[in-house]
């Protein structure tokens, strides 16, 4: 750099807030094993780098740190903390002794090494879009009093397209920064909580404001982007919707379908639970809009016979969604036939017939107890997964003792593959006889 003084050195910690906690020193990690096994000093850093900019209480981080510890001298006992996290900042490499200091009852950390947050730019990125809602609404005001002048009208009308395409950068800046809940593994931390709670409400609002942005531009290839995105991040809060609506509106209505089903069996195999009434709403909303282009009977009829000669064989598997449609139609059928149908409900337990604990042992017993049942039914039935440990089978043109039937060959089945494991059986008929 020729003659003169070299330019001092930037020192920043670079903090991830969102999903898991890490903190990189002038891009080198700290070590994290040290940091979960040290609660005391993990605590404490969490703090000091979320209020880095303006400080925490001596009382507030006591709580924090110390929490409802039973300790003769909190006071001290947090001093003493203090200074052992100085030292180990030391060890790590950190320049200087007073990285954390008590002043007027503020802890603060120290203005030499620059704290970068991604909680903290998402905030800043969030509350700058607030402020441009301030200048848009008193742009549409203008254009509402314009009376008649198309100069003034278009003027405002560019400025206030020219603030949206703002906002829509600084939403897609914050949501891309949101990698999963505030200290998403310390939630049962009381500040934590709160201000998990907080960024979520910002998110939220993020998401709903960047995807009408994204509609009203007709952007649903970055809507279909945005929306898996939000679903990884932010899991069970319907953001498939958004995936969905964009594949609908770009034609690919085959992925939609596709989709639509993986979506309930999600729910039901990872989850154990059904979508929400609301969310399967709109996702059959959204499968309602589909427009196939097939114009032609054979084609469409080509389009829907199975292919897969291994698929001919035993029972009919399907999704869930599929499952409760042909659940439906065979219900309105039996009001006008005398065909019976019987709804079957299969559940894994273990060999005590309590519920299985491993997850390992969940999958195993599952894929063995769907390849049992295909082949135990004839080809008229069909059979759906229902959560992890559980599947339905319905039972075409049948009766009460010919279900018993049925289970036997499954248990005959399952027991010569997994003796330590059982099957519990509940039996209706579609048109309920109890």
């Amino acid at each position: 750099m020729g003659i003169g003084r070299e330019a001092p050195m930037t020192h920043t910690i670079k903090v991830q807030m969102f999903g898991n906690f890490r903190m990189d020193y002038n891009g080198a990690p700290f070590v994290a094993d040290k940091m979960h096994k040290e609660s005391q000093f993990n605590r404490l850093m969490q703090a000091m780098m979320h209020y880095s900019t303006s400080g925490i209480a001596k009382d507030k981080l006591e709580e924090i740190v110390i929490g409802e510890r039973d300790i003769d001298a909190p006071h001290t006992a947090l001093r003493v903390i203090v200074y052992k996290t100085k030292q180990k900042l030391s060890q790590l490499g950190l320049p200087g002794k007073d990285l954390i200091y008590l002043e007027g009852g503020i802890y603060y950390w120290t203005p030499d090494i620059e704290i970068d947050e991604d909680a903290a730019r998402f905030e800043r990125y969030f509350r700058e879009t607030e402020e441009l809602d301030k200048q848009l609404s008193e742009i549409h005001q203008s254009i509402n009093n314009a009376d008649g002048n198309d100069t003034d009208g278009g003027a405002a009308a560019d400025k206030a397209s020219e603030i949206e395409n703002r906002k829509l950068e600084l939403y897609m800046k914050a949501f891309y920064l949101y990698k999963g809940e505030f200290l998403a593994p310390y939630t049962g931390e009381t500040w934590i909580a709160q201000e998990a709670r907080r960024y979520h409400e910002m998110f939220v609002k993020c998401v709903n404001e960047a995807a009408g942005i994204l509609r009203r531009k007709k952007s649903f290839k970055e809507l279909e982007k945005f929306g898996t995105y939000a679903v990884k991040a932010d899991p069970f809060n319907e953001w498939e919707t958004l995936v969905m609506e964009a594949m609908v509106e770009t034609r690919r209505y085959d992925e939609a379908s596709k989709y639509y089903s993986e979506v309930v069996d999600y729910y039901l195999k990872e989850c154990g639970i059904y979508p929400s009434a609301s969310l399967m709403e709109i996702l059959e909303r959204y499968s309602n809009q589909m427009n196939h282009t097939y114009e032609i009977l054979e084609n469409i009829q080509e389009g829907m016979n199975e292919h897969n000669e291994e698929g001919n064989k035993g029972g009919y598997f399907c999704s869930y969604p599929v499952f409760r449609g042909i659940y439906q139609a065979s219900a309105r059928i039996m009001k006008r036939t005398t065909v019976s149908v019987y709804l079957m409900l299969c559940t894994l337990v273990d060999k005590d017939g309590k519920q299985i604990q491993s997850e390992m042992e969940m999958n195993k017993y599952s894929r063995q107890l769907k390849e049992c049942i295909g082949v135990s039914i004839r080809k008229s039935d069909i059979y759906a997964k229902y959560g992890k440990l559980q599947f339905l089978i319905l039972l075409v043109g049948t009766n009460r003792e010919n279900c018993e039937i049925v289970q036997k060959r499954i248990n005959r089945q399952f027991k010569s593959r997994h003796p330590r494991a059982s099957v519990k059986y509940h039996v209706n008929s579609v048109i309920c006889e109890l």
